[in-house]
């Protein structure tokens, strides 16, 4: 996948523009980070990058980094007059997950080389996060537990209880919930991922490292990359608009026959997604104990700050007229065509910042 479409960055024609204008220098806007936001933002950025639309005011072209390269695969970041451009292989892999997301668009803010703009983060703000980011939440997901579709905790509920039991080691057979007689297998996603970040700190509330169980490690959202011999038994935590993106066709399936599963007494008893494949959509609560809002994080020390909000965020005071699109409520069909739900902020904004 390579970046070469020069395209617009999102700002609405007229005079009541409170985005930062168009400045007419062709920037490139490098993402990063989360793999849970990673395919919805290749939709935002193909629309930020449409050449003829209604936003194309400037030679602006975003760039979307991809968190895991294919073996043997590379991706590069083109040039433009703040940067040389990268090039990410094997010997100088991408930021994967969105702790990594972050910390390389700091980094990149204090080195001031360009190579950041944007963090994708599932993530929310965290205590040690420099006073110059800026999170722009555009999208709510929700983060439940998978298991194989014909395994040993196939078709069954868990309570909140029996779920912390399981990632405390207190649980260590699929028969203890209602499954057949199978060890479960407990996976967690990599270090440094959102889903993982949240799912512990707010789903389990604990870290299942410091307990009596056997961790696997997986690529977030990428039931592929559980060992095939394990994942009849296994259990994962799962993004809920991840799970409906890949079966709605909008992104590669990786679902390997994994199914995001009920979880009662958390907030959200009933079944987490409705509808077929292909026409799939999130049906949690706003409650639901796995429910948590998705970011774009910007960093305003960033050489190309200016632009990239102008694709993702908006400014104090701003109405749908005034902030990007994405903030502004236009390209909600893309929102909830990759299995969110859209947010409401201030006023008719559809983004919040925190």
């Amino acid at each position: 996948m390579t970046a070469a479409a020069a395209g617009a960055c999102l700002v609405m024609t007229g005079t009541a523009a409170a985005v930062p204008p168009a400045n007419g220098i062709a920037e490139v806007i490098p993402a990063a980070g989360s793999d849970t936001i990673f395919d919805i933002t290749n939709a935002v950025f193909a629309d930020a990058n449409t050449t003829g639309s209604a936003w194309n005011t400037d030679p602006d072209n975003y760039v979307n980094i991809p968190p895991v390269l294919p073996a043997g695969g590379s991706f590069t970041v083109p040039a433009d007059p703040w940067s040389p451009g990268t090039t990410y292989d094997a010997s100088n892999p991408p930021p994967d997950g969105s702790s990594a997301g972050k910390a390389a668009l700091d980094a990149s803010a204090a080195a001031l080389d360009g190579k950041y703009e944007i963090a994708r983060s599932s993530s929310e703000r965290g205590a040690n996060d420099p006073a110059t980011f800026e999170y722009y939440g555009f999208g709510r997901d929700a983060v439940t537990w998978s298991s194989s579709s014909t395994g040993a905790g196939a078709g069954l509920p868990l309570t909140l209880a029996q779920l912390r039991g399981v990632y405390d080691g207190s649980i260590t057979n699929w028969s203890q919930v209602g499954g057949t007689n199978a060890a479960i297998k407990v996976y967690l996603p990599q270090v440094g991922s959102g889903t993982l970040s949240f799912f512990t700190k707010n789903v389990l509330k604990f870290d299942p490292t410091t307990k009596p169980v056997t961790i696997t490690r997986f690529q977030e959202n990428d039931a592929t990359s559980i060992d095939a011999a394990n994942r009849a038994n296994a259990i994962a935590p799962f993004s809920v608009a991840q799970w409906i993106a890949q079966g709605n066709g909008v992104t590669s399936d990786k679902r390997a026959g994994f199914t995001v599963n009920r979880l009662t007494g958390a907030g959200s008893d009933g079944d987490l997604v409705t509808g077929s494949a292909g026409s799939y959509k999130p049906a949690f609560a706003d409650t639901f104990i796995g429910s948590r809002i998705v970011y774009y994080v910007l960093d305003t020390r960033t050489r190309r700050y200016g632009q990239a909000k102008r694709a993702v965020g908006f400014d104090d005071g701003d109405t749908a007229a005034t902030a990007s699109p994405l903030c502004g409520g236009k390209l909600a069909d893309i929102i909830t065509k990759y299995g969110f739900k859209t947010v409401a902020g201030t006023g008719d904004l559809t983004c919040v910042k925190a």
